[in-house]
């Protein structure tokens, strides 16, 4: 079975970025020393088994595919293999948790 590619990685953490916000609860967004905007997520409303992920989500979990595409194209092949080993055994368990929100609509 092929690997997803990196940016399939990204999507994924960028959509479950959407799950974990909503206007009540601690999640914020700042300016990175670099100039982008980083999101500081509630944790709490984040699968207890996916908590371990939060940090790589606030870093590479960017809604906007251009933004996003080149953030990929800027990093090291450290940084994307350590993202791709970070979240690729857990793609089907970020896939069913974003599978639950269909029944509802997604917070910004």
């Amino acid at each position: 079975m092929p690997r997803p590619s990196l940016v399939t990685l990204c999507l994924t953490a960028a959509l479950a970025l959407a799950g974990c916000g909503s206007a009540a609860d601690d999640t914020s967004q700042e300016a990175s020393s670099s100039g982008a905007t980083t999101v500081k997520l509630n944790v709490t409303n984040v699968p207890e088994d996916l908590r371990h992920l939060v940090p790589l989500a606030e870093r590479w979990g960017i809604g906007d595919d251009v933004d996003r595409n080149a953030a990929v194209d800027r990093a090291t092949p450290a940084e994307r293999e350590e993202l791709e080993r970070a979240i690729a055994p857990s793609d089907a368990r970020i896939t069913a948790w974003l599978d639950s929100f269909r029944q509802q609509p997604m917070t910004d």
